[in-house]
């Protein structure tokens, strides 16, 4: 497992660790103030997620989208917890483990004095499901820098991720953070304008 950052926002404190042969995020939230915490998509390394996470008290693990390297290894992670596992309500069928909690749009998760907002972004899956709190959009595979996630060529699915992209993502205010599900973190400000390109190149 690989430290990113280890990040306080105005008491939001923000993990971010690189983890498995897919080079996957998995990010860890916490209020300073209660302890209270999310961890998203923890898929693999659950024993060494469970102990960063010591002393916090971990809501959930939730998980961005179906495809099995976000949630490989989280039914480990949630006996070592004993916290419920979430996923948008879409992609349920495809998770590793049956879930806790079935997220739908615009549902909100409280931990502390913050709140996680759920947004459902169809097209790189039809659950897949990014989550923001304040200025921090925590997006999976729906956004990267430098464009959305593998629709894999498929015209139907493209439409839908870019429409999620659009309607959804860039409606939010150029300062917000992005994290993805791998790679690094941007920010709205930087994509928007790239989303013409992207449309033109059709991936």
């Amino acid at each position: 497992m690989k430290l990113y950052y280890d990040t306080t926002f105005d008491g939001l404190r923000v993990q971010k660790f690189e983890v498995g042969t897919m080079e996957n995020n998995i990010y860890v939230l916490s209020d300073t103030a209660s302890g209270e915490a999310y961890i998203i998509d923890g898929g693999y390394e659950p024993a060494e997620i469970a102990r960063r996470a010591e002393g916090l008290t971990v809501r959930g693990v939730l998980v961005t989208h179906g495809h099995r390297d976000h949630h490989e290894h989280v039914a480990e992670l949630k006996d070592l917890l004993g916290v419920p596992i979430g996923i948008g309500i879409d992609d349920a069928s495809m998770l590793s483990v049956t879930a806790d909690e079935l997220i739908v749009d615009q549902q909100s998760l409280a931990f502390g004095a913050f709140g996680l907002q759920a947004i459902h972004t169809p097209g790189h899956t039809p659950g897949s499901t990014c989550f923001l709190v304040g200025q921090h959009l925590f997006t999976g595979d729906t956004l990267f820098p430098g464009g959305p996630g593998n629709t894999n060529r498929d015209p139907v699915r493209f439409e839908r991720i870019i429409a999620s992209i659009r309607g959804r993502l860039f409606s939010l205010p150029d300062e917000t953070v992005v994290y993805p599900g791998h790679g690094r973190d941007t920010t709205i400000g930087a994509e928007r304008p790239q989303l013409d390109e992207w449309i033109a190149r059709g991936w």
